[in-house]
């Protein structure tokens, strides 16, 4: 099972003619290979699996994700 958490692109690099981007959530960075994916920019958000960028996502979808971890990550605290 995968659960991918919505992460915000904060670089775009090129290694050995391959295109990452570089993703954060939480000061926790992570590189992932662009190739699925077409027109990922700075600032966009991404879903990540296995090293690879499988989705792009409105800003405001991402929050709404985000906001529903939150939740989670706070329930999993109390108990």
């Amino acid at each position: 099972m995968c659960l991918a958490i919505p992460c915000k692109v904060v670089e775009i690099i090129e290694e050995d003619n391959e295109k990452y981007a570089i993703a954060e959530y939480k000061g926790v960075k992570q590189k992932a290979k662009l190739t699925l994916l077409e027109d990922v920019k700075v600032g966009d958000y991404i879903l990540i699996h296995a090293g690879y960028a499988i989705e792009k996502m409105s800003e405001e979808d991402a929050k709404l994700s985000l906001e529903a971890w939150e939740e989670v990550f706070k329930a999993l605290e109390k108990d």
